[in-house]
């Protein structure tokens, strides 16, 4: 069989995984009326928005950051695009500071570990993003291809949570590299795309010789947590 036939195959496979998964997490979350509130509220807070991130997603997003609301540190985000999860982040953040870190023009170039994405896909303007943002306090946006884009300051503090979507490899690894020595003990690392291979093979090679075991939630998420 033809390389190309064998990637093409490779594909509508993992799609089609992701959407039966996506499906199964939309039922189980309207299974449990006590979540149906929160689950509401998530998608009224990103009506209009061209979110890749599922509701679903989101919710655990909302409920994760809730989780480490009593835990020392800040909160950040790596790859923005239009503000969906950092909107949500933003509404279950209480008092703390959240740094969004993006290009804010796009993904940088593909390497080798990553399949399907494109050098430039999932721009939106720092302008756009801020604008849709305006109405949180202590939020503060970070512009270029992180972790280059890290100031002293943000090396200096500490996080509770750090949310990843940043799709390919290299992206993944250093920002698992710059947050895990920075993470308070309890903070938790969550990432969406696990189910792609740059993505995957990032955390897998991160976390494995570290001995610290990768937690695959029902979507296309993973998270960490720092013992």
């Amino acid at each position: 069989m033809p390389p190309y036939i064998k990637k093409i195959l490779a594909f509508i496979r993992t799609t089609l995984e992701a959407v039966l998964i996506r499906f199964n997490a939309v039922l189980i979350v309207y299974n449990y009326q006590t979540q149906k509130g929160t689950f509401d509220k998530i998608k009224r807070l990103i009506k209009g928005l061209q979110a890749i991130t599922r509701p679903q997603e989101l919710y655990q997003i909302y409920r994760t950051v809730q989780s480490t609301a009593n835990i020392t540190g800040e909160i950040a985000e790596v790859g923005v695009f239009e503000g969906a999860s950092a909107k949500v982040i933003c509404e279950a953040k209480g008092p703390k500071h959240v740094f969004l870190f993006d290009t804010y023009e796009g993904l940088p170039p593909p390497t080798k570990e990553d399949e399907y994405f494109q050098n430039g896909m999932y721009a939106c303007s720092i302008e756009e993003v801020k604008k849709y943002l305006s109405k949180y306090k202590r939020i503060h946006f970070v512009k270029g291809l992180f972790p280059k884009s890290a100031k002293e300051r943000h090396k200096k503090l500490k996080y509770s949570f750090v949310h990843l979507d940043v799709d390919l490899y290299k992206s993944t690894y250093d920002s698992l590299e710059f947050f895990w020595p920075r993470m308070t003990k309890g903070g938790i690392i969550l990432s969406h795309d696990y189910v792609s291979k740059g993505v995957r093979h990032a955390f897998n090679t991160f976390f494995l010789k570290r001995h610290i075991p990768v937690i695959e939630i029902p979507g296309i998420q993973c998270l960490v947590v720092k013992i």
